[in-house]
């Protein structure tokens, strides 16, 4: 009998190790399962940020032509900017042949300055303010030679004053009042 015991004692523990293997031959299956499905959706996910780099690949690359081929004309809508600024005083060797009159035909007095030709045609014209960073608010109102770029010249009623200014690179803001 007890050869026979142990016989079914084998049997019974060898069908709970199967059970028991069988159990966790599924459980992992399905753990393997969901680990697919969490891959996939990964997968998934990273084709759609691959796309979307791809188009905002080309967006930016359109982007930057167009700030290349446009680079002057968003330099002129700029209402701010570092110009070189000069000053200049009445004496006919600093003007044209009327020292006391501006461009605008007006006469000249403290508080004016005259901007270069490239900064009048993008739109700092006579009458609109500027404020030169340490220096104050100033009204454009003359024209420097048609060779200046990019400048502003301060007037001074005295010559030495003038003189002694120099030439500065200076933050300059338009601004709208």
């Amino acid at each position: 009998m007890s050869d026979f015991l142990e016989f079914r004692m084998y049997r019974i523990f060898s069908f709970l190790a199967i059970v028991a293997l069988s159990v966790a031959l599924f459980v992992e299956h399905w753990q393997l399962v969901a680990l697919s499905e969490r891959l996939d959706d990964g997968l998934d996910r990273i084709e759609s940020m691959e796309m979307t780099m791809a188009r905002d690949s080309d967006a930016t690359g359109l982007f930057y032509r167009f700030i290349v081929n446009n680079h002057r004309s968003i330099q002129e809508l700029r209402r701010s900017r570092v110009l070189t600024v000069t000053a200049y005083s009445p004496r006919e060797a600093e003007t044209d042949d009327s020292p006391f009159h501006t461009a605008s035909n007006r006469p000249v007095r403290q508080g004016i300055v005259a901007v270069s030709r490239d900064l009048f045609d993008a739109g700092w014209v006579f009458g609109k303010k500027v404020y030169i960073k340490n220096y104050g608010v100033f009204t454009i109102d003359d024209l420097m030679a048609v060779d200046k770029r990019n400048q502003m010249d301060i007037f001074m009623f005295d010559t030495r004053a003038a003189l002694d200014f120099g030439r500065k690179q200076l933050e300059v803001h338009l601004i709208d009042l």
